[in-house]
């Protein structure tokens, strides 16, 4: 990912220690994942004495040109339609298109030349009946944990979409048993192949897909949302590359506050701790994702000559909703990102891609195991907690007891060496905080916010009639809602509070969240403002959004928003 990478961190070893070991289980799956035979990159880079396209079971385009090529845009779909052939006795692979961008219907698709095609494809023990099975529907509760990886939403990272068409050969090739029986699997190669085409990090029309998943402005993160809320995935693995650093491998939890901390527990203390030991195991330096940041508070242009900027600072991953981390997260699945360091170099693609790919069959292997203890924190109502509060605004602070980030980085020789970091910031401290209310009804003037939900995977429905109520309404102070009865008219959207998206709803429509949108689906002040204490109301003077306080009553409504295209 093309953030500063400012900072590197190992994981602390008194959280490793603390971590509660996974169960055997998870144990057995991780060890037969990763001891699964290898891509023939790996085998011959490791002394294997046959070339990779002679002997890779159905090579990938990158591995045919021998690793001095990347895998076309325009490769990927015809590739997985073939994997979908070749799948070993009792897996079960269906291939489909998310969404095809043509030349010339809108500034996101390509300029010229042939049609850019997102495919996906997923993995899952084959049963009785399944040869007709629509892969954009249906969801079994007692089945298997739905994985959903994702690749390529950076069209320079090659890396993320290499790694993601290797894990998918590896789960049609017959993974470990038990493996598939646990897991059913989601993949996403290259979610942006217009941006993979011209070899940049945004789209055709200069928008990065990584900072879209609270908008949904771009076609191509609209439907890995639509397939999103179809599968309801438990979890979410975004494959990345971020720059040069000593640390080789980073991976990146949930920050927002308003995220389900069980998520973030279970990620941390069951899934990341095995990982890192696999990581270890093959020399591979690892740190949690840390990013530097702009600080509201100072203007820009303030550091001293030759010292570190000032008007920055270092964190963990940004708390913002933007991205697939934290907005998979909100929606109540637990959602990490997985990167690797890198050159952007075609020489060292191989390489990259194999970290990449270490991390990813370590997360699948333990989350096998541990997928009860998964499945029971995804998609938690918080309505069930004693205190049911979410944040309006938050920022990072400097906690007193870890005031200084020690870290790895390049000196003028190549070699790692450690320094220290003094404007380091990595606790989280809320500013402004509203109980989450029985439900939100959007007036008629906020279609554009209430179809943005849906297409977040909420339940939105819309009254037939005039209903009167008490609802908090928002004044100059958006934090402060006020009570008194009022008319809705038909036609307004009413959003329940009781549904598995509820942090991620009241993060995008309460008027005083630092991620709130506007009435037009488009995003507020922002979470800069927030931090630095400045008002974040939404754009325009009078929020279309309401609240119901209390369990709603029984309301004449009719589902909205069925069907979205």
């Amino acid at each position: 990912m093309r953030r500063r990478d400012a900072a590197a961190l190992r994981l602390r070893g008194s959280a490793a220690r603390s971590a509660v070991a996974p169960a055997a289980p998870a144990a057995l799956l991780v060890a037969l994942f990763l001891a699964a035979p290898r891509p023939a990159a790996a085998q011959a880079e490791e002394g294997g004495d046959a070339g990779p396209a002679d002997t890779a079971p159905f090579p990938t385009p990158a591995e045919r040109a021998e690793w001095l090529a990347w895998t076309p845009a325009d490769s990927v779909a015809p590739w997985l339609a073939r994997l979908a052939e070749r799948t070993a006795p009792g897996v079960r692979a269906t291939v489909d298109t998310l969404v095809v961008l043509v030349p010339g219907d809108a500034p996101e698709g390509p300029p010229s030349g042939p049609p850019a095609v997102v495919s996906a494809i997923r993995l899952r023990a084959a049963a009785p009946g399944t040869a007709g099975h629509d892969p954009r529907a249906g969801r079994d509760p007692e089945g298997p944990l739905r994985v959903l990886v994702v690749g390529g939403q950076h069209g320079d990272e090659r890396a993320g979409t290499e790694a993601a068409l290797l894990l998918a050969r590896d789960l049609a090739a017959g993974p470990p048993p038990g493996l598939l029986a646990a897991l059913d699997v989601t993949v996403v190669p290259a979610l942006n192949p217009v941006g993979m085409r011209a070899g940049t990090r945004e789209d055709g029309r200069g928008v990065d897909p990584n900072r879209d998943h609270a908008s949904l402005a771009t076609p191509a993160v609209r439907a890995l949302w639509a397939r999103f809320a179809a599968l309801e995935p438990h979890l979410v693995l975004d494959l990345h590359e971020m720059g040069p650093t000593p640390y080789e491998a980073q991976v990146g939890l949930p920050t927002h506050p308003n995220v389900d901390p069980e998520l973030v527990l279970i990620g941390r203390y069951r899934l990341l701790p095995w990982v890192v030991r696999e990581l270890a195991r093959g020399n591979v330096r690892f740190h949690e994702y840390v990013a530097e940041n702009p600080d509201p508070a100072r203007a820009p242009g303030t550091a001293a000559p030759g010292t570190a900027a000032a008007d920055t600072f270092a964190s963990f991953a940004p708390l913002a909703a933007d991205d697939a981390r934290n907005a998979f997260a909100l929606a109540g699945t637990l959602s990490l990102l997985l990167e690797t360091a890198s050159d952007r170099e075609v020489r060292s693609l191989r390489v990259r891609t194999e970290r990449l790919v270490l991390m990813a069959r370590g997360f699948l292997g333990v989350a096998a195991g541990v997928a009860a203890e998964l499945r029971a924190v995804t998609r938690r109502d918080l309505r069930t907690d004693p205190s049911p509060f979410l944040a309006l605004a938050a920022r990072y602070e400097t906690d007193p007891e870890r005031p200084v980030l020690r870290w790895l980085v390049w000196d003028e020789r190549g070699r790692a060496v450690p320094r220290e970091v003094e404007r380091w910031r990595s606790r989280v401290t809320t500013l402004a905080s509203l109980p989450l209310p029985g439900a939100w009804a959007i007036l008629p003037a906020g279609r554009d916010l209430a179809e943005l939900l849906a297409r977040h995977g909420a339940r939105v429905e819309r009254l037939t009639a005039p209903v009167r109520l008490r609802v908090g309404t928002y004044g100059d102070d958006p934090r402060a809602p006020r009570f008194a009865e009022r008319e809705l008219p038909a036609g307004t959207w009413i959003v329940p509070a009781g549904q598995p998206a509820q942090r991620l709803v009241f993060t995008l429509v309460e008027p005083g969240s630092m991620d709130a949108r506007g009435r037009d689906g488009s995003r507020g002040r922002g979470d800069a403002a927030a931090a630095a204490g400045v008002d974040t109301r939404a754009a325009g003077a009078d929020p279309p959004v309401v609240r119901i306080e209390g369990p709603p009553p029984d309301l004449p409504t009719v589902p909205a928003f069925e069907g979205l295209p």
